[in-house]
Formats: C-alpha cells, sequence, structure tokens
C-alpha cells in the first residue's frame, strides 16, 4: 500500500535556491512541495492556499522576520508541523536558538541532496534530525545546561546565610574573614561551610568557589 507523498513547504528568500531546492526534492514521488516561498506573509498565505504542510524546510537569515522568529510563530499556531532549519550558518547561537524555538532539524546549506531528501522523511516520520557536524555540538551543549540547571537547583537549597557566606568563598577569603565580615564566629562559618560543600556536592573550597562564580555568585560585597 502505497503512502502519501510527504507535504513540504520551502520557505528561503533566495529564489535560484528555492528553486533547485524544489526540483532536488521532487525527485522523489514520495515528496510533494506545496508551496516555495519567501517567507514573513508568505507562509501564511501559503497555508491558507495549500492547507497545513507536514515539513517546513526554513531559511535561517531572511529580510524582515527571521526564519527563527517565523519557526516559533509557526510552532505556536501549529505545533505538529515540522520545521527544518536549512542555512549557511552553523554557530551555537543560531542553532540553539532555532531548536528552542521549535525546529526539530537543522541542516547546513552544503549537505547532499540525498541527505536533505532523507532528512525531510525522517522528520515527517517524527524523528529529530541533525546534521552529523552539529549534532554531537548540541547534545553537549544540552548537557551542559541539564548540568547548569542541576546546579540552579542546588543552589536554591541553601539558605540566605549559606548563600551569602558562598559569595565570599567565591572571593578567597578564610573561614576567619568571613567571621569578621559577618559578625559571626569561625566555628559557625565552619558549620555553614560543611552544610555547603554537603548542599552542593562538592568537597573542596575551590570547588564550591568555582561553582559559585560559575552560577554568577562571584563578587564581594561591600564592607
Amino acid at each position: 500500500m502505497s503512502r502519501d507523498p510527504v507535504r513540504v513547504m520551502i520557505v528561503d528568500d533566495h529564489p535560484v535556491f528555492r528553486d533547485g531546492l524544489r526540483q532536488c526534492l521532487e525527485a522523489r514521488k514520495e515528496i510533494r512541495v506545496v508551496a516555495a516561498i519567501g517567507g514573513g506573509a508568505e507562509v501564511w498565505e501559503a497555508i491558507r492556499a495549500h492547507g497545513l504542510p507536514q515539513v517546513v524546510l526554513m531559511d535561517v537569515e531572511m529580510p524582515g522576520q527571521t526564519g527563527i522568529e517565523l519557526t516559533k510563530e509557526l510552532h505556536e499556531k501549529h505545533p505538529d508541523v515540522r520545521v527544518v532549519m536549512l542555512t549557511a550558518f552553523s554557530d551555537s547561537e543560531r542553532v540553539f536558538s532555532a531548536l528552542k524555538a521549535g525546529a526539530v532539524g537543522y541542516l547546513l546549506k552544503n549537505v547532499s541532496p540525498e541527505e536533505i531528501r532523507s532528512t525531510v522523511q525522517h522528520v515527517a516520520a517524527g524523528e529529530p534530525m541533525l546534521s552529523g557536524e552539529i549534532a554531537g555540538r548540541v547534545l553537549l551543549e544540552f548537557e551542559r545546561e541539564r548540568e547548569e540547571e542541576h546546579y540552579r537547583e542546588q543552589l536554591a537549597g541553601l539558605t540566605p546565610r549559606e548563600e551569602e557566606i558562598l559569595k565570599l568563598l567565591a572571593t578567597g577569603d578564610s573561614n576567619r574573614e568571613i567571621a569578621k565580615r559577618l559578625f559571626i564566629s569561625e566555628q559557625t562559618v565552619k558549620n555553614h561551610v560543611a552544610s555547603i560543600f554537603r548542599k552542593l556536592q562538592v568537597n573542596d573550597r575551590t570547588k564550591a568557589a568555582l561553582l559559585a562564580v560559575r552560577l554568577g555568585l562571584g563578587g564581594k560585597p561591600a564592607s
């Protein structure tokens, strides 16, 4: 039993590239390009005229509304439409902005026609797709974000006094110096430091200080 072809919309402000991409995709009977447009308001006009596509191949940089802005709007209005960014830019900021806007794939324009066609079919089937060059970088960044979120959750478990002491640890103050600053005993500082280590799951002042700086707690308060 044959399946209906995947309905694809191309959004790119370069007519030559757009037409070439249409020909590339339509070389496969499993794919049908329902619209090839330049961006902006044309997206909504095309949807009204041709119905919702299953997959949108979206350029990142376009005059007026960017591909990332369009992707966010499209994802909010029609979350079932699968957007793949197709662009010459591979910098991390664009990649992560696109994925956070709702894109499920990110391909560079220098990939082979076969990879583009394959991506369209996989994405239509519900699979996220990233080119090999980008996938590793994205996984590392998301892992870093998850790790940072974990640390922030730990940080939220500190009392105001412990957070105050952690900030002073980050400046290199000794227990004695912290005690003088806060008008408490050195033993009380030691008790707070032990509690901080336990909550942050670190075992020395250096690691605690590095974590504080990483989470934006560095900087010595006024005397």
